[in-house]
């Protein structure tokens, strides 16, 4: 090996051990930039959570924007071309009541006054009844608050534990709508069922506070009436189509207590009777249920049982037309009758 050829090697070997001592540079990590500071070991920043993303809360009604659409009659909607009303007790008309719709991440509970219609006919989809009504709502100024299938509300509890015409939180689907105006919200469900062909079901709900229509009649007004004619009528609220008295109710039961009590050998029958809503069969038991309330409280009050007789009688004693919410609301009563 000439002196040349020796001093190129050397000099080849010097270069690659000064090469091994340098210090090696980190790969640049994804997202962070190549000649970014690199954080010391103990450093905050370096043991700091990521940030995630935020949970979702939900529909916001003040969000939507208040309009101010020229309305018609409640329940302002119709039905799709080719359906009409099916004969169901699913069908309401009511005064006042409360649903809860469902926006994609919760349930919205809306009192006031309520409209369902089981429709039938033939030939529309589900996604042709969403969209109808979609149309609707949006062309008053409206928005759509959820489209999709029911069983995203699966493992949401109903707080009123009433599914209603949504019986199977499964592969039924439904469209929910609202518009906000200044005096009010309009909510609109539509409802299709996988299991019923050619039905849908339209929930439309005005949102309003209630009127309340129990009067509080005292006990000495009732004793006269009993006396006169023998029987009075009274309008005690009760949950939709359950035998619970609402609390509002509860000063005319104390009234009645107080009748009974300061008439000791006076004894009533408390008979329920109902609207012509529904199926006659229903209506009584849910009359009877009703009227054994009443007994129920009374008794619990201290009125001896032997004084008090329940009976249901459902539409079959009407006092009023059913064909208008005014005469269906008289029907909807409690009667105390004067036992012989």
């Amino acid at each position: 090996m000439t002196n040349t050829t020796k001093t190129f090697v050397l000099a080849l070997l010097l270069g690659l051990a000064l090469c091994g001592c340098a210090n090696k540079e980190e790969p640049a990590q994804p997202g962070v930039a190549a000649n970014a500071p690199k954080q010391s070991a103990d450093s905050s920043a370096a043991t700091a959570p990521l940030p995630t993303a935020p949970v979702a809360s939900g529909f916001d009604i003040d969000k939507v924007p208040i309009v101010n659409p020229s309305l018609g009659k409640f329940p302002y909607v119709g039905l799709i071309e080719g359906y009409q009303q099916k004969a169901s007790r699913e069908n309401k008309d009511v005064a006042f009541d409360r649903y809860e719709f469902f926006d994609g991440t919760q349930l919205i509970s809306v009192e006031g006054r309520l409209k369902t219609i089981e429709a039938a006919g033939r030939g529309a989809s589900a996604f042709q009844v969403f969209k109808t009504y979609e149309s609707l709502i949006t062309g008053l100024g409206g928005v759509r608050v959820f489209e999709g299938r029911v069983k995203q509300m699966k493992d949401l509890k109903l707080n009123f534990s009433d599914k209603r015409h949504r019986p199977i939180f499964n592969v039924d689907e439904m469209g929910v709508y609202m518009v906000r105006t200044p005096q009010t919200e309009i909510w609109l469900e539509a409802y299709v069922s996988e299991y019923q062909e050619d039905i849908y079901f339209l929930t439309v709900v005005e949102k309003k506070g209630l009127e309340v229509k129990a009067t509080l009649l005292p006990a000495e007004q009732m004793k006269r009436e009993l006396d006169d004619k023998g029987h009075v009528a009274l309008y005690i609220n009760f949950d939709f189509n359950k035998a619970d008295i609402k609390p509002d109710s509860r000063p005319i039961i104390d009234e009645i207590v107080k009748l009974l009590k300061t008439n000791p050998s006076l004894s009533l029958t408390v008979e329920g009777h109902t609207d012509n809503v529904g199926a006659p069969d229903y209506n009584r038991r849910l009359s009877d249920g009703r009227a054994r309330s009443v007994v129920a409280e009374l008794t619990g009050q201290g009125i001896a049982s032997r004084r008090l007789k329940a009976m249901g009688y459902g539409q079959d004693k009407p006092i009023a037309d059913n064909s208008t919410d005014e005469g269906r609301s008289k029907n909807r009563r409690v009667e105390l009758v004067k036992a012989a």
